[in-house]
């Protein structure tokens, strides 16, 4: 969590929030009065006003979201995603801000969990989703004598469900023949360097989007 005063006044200028959102790179501001979080500011909302403006003349334009600091990262994610920003603010139960979470610093620490970061195989499943079960894939991975690195239900498609396992296997024969008498699909098979590409890609389509 970022504590320093990444936040603008509501007492400010529209100037001063068109350099904050240049200087710090952000779609979305919190904007405080007295110490309360009175709302967020998207970068889009001033982006053609008038300079001598002031924040406080665009409140009925303000988002109202955030997050506390008990928050799980899950659940973090999920708020990310809701509000298609790249911003959270953290507050505490009287709404006083104490901090901003950013999307760049989730994504870098992603990338440093065993999922990520383990050298392994990535399959795609494919099951019914009312049969699938997270327990029984770990089982059936670990009864070839593999290692689960994580696994996330990746899609919906229907009446269908995805998901992405990945494991570490020297019998990805084995492995794979199980899953088939398990009734799962194996949509793809990948080296993991191929899945970290996509990974990449899909990174750089999303930092793009949230900088438009």
């Amino acid at each position: 969590m970022t504590t320093h005063s990444l936040y603008i006044e509501i007492t400010r200028s529209v100037e001063e929030a068109k350099l904050f959102f240049e200087a710090h790179s952000l779609s979305a501001l919190p904007v405080c009065e007295e110490g309360l979080l009175v709302g967020v500011l998207s970068k889009a909302t001033i982006a053609e006003e008038a300079e001598e403006a002031l924040i406080s003349e665009y409140r009925y334009a303000f988002d109202h979201y955030s997050v506390s600091v008990s928050t799980s990262w899950d659940a973090v994610m999920e708020a990310f995603a809701a509000h298609r920003t790249d911003m959270l603010p953290v507050v505490d139960e009287a709404q006083h801000l104490i901090g901003c979470y950013q999307l760049r610093d989730f994504v870098l620490q992603l990338a440093e969990t065993p999922f990520i970061k383990e050298t392994g195989r990535v399959l795609i499943l494919e099951k019914d989703a009312h049969s699938y079960s997270f327990a029984e894939i770990a089982q059936i991975v670990e009864s070839n004598h593999s290692q689960l690195l994580g696994l996330y239900i990746s899609n919906y498609h229907e009446d269908t469900v995805l998901i992405t396992v990945k494991l570490i296997t020297d019998a990805l024969s084995e492995v794979l023949q199980t899953f088939r008498r398990y009734g799962y699909g194996i949509l793809s098979e990948k080296e993991d360097d191929l899945y970290r590409e996509e990974l990449k890609n899909i990174a750089n389509y999303f930092d793009k989007y949230i900088n438009l």
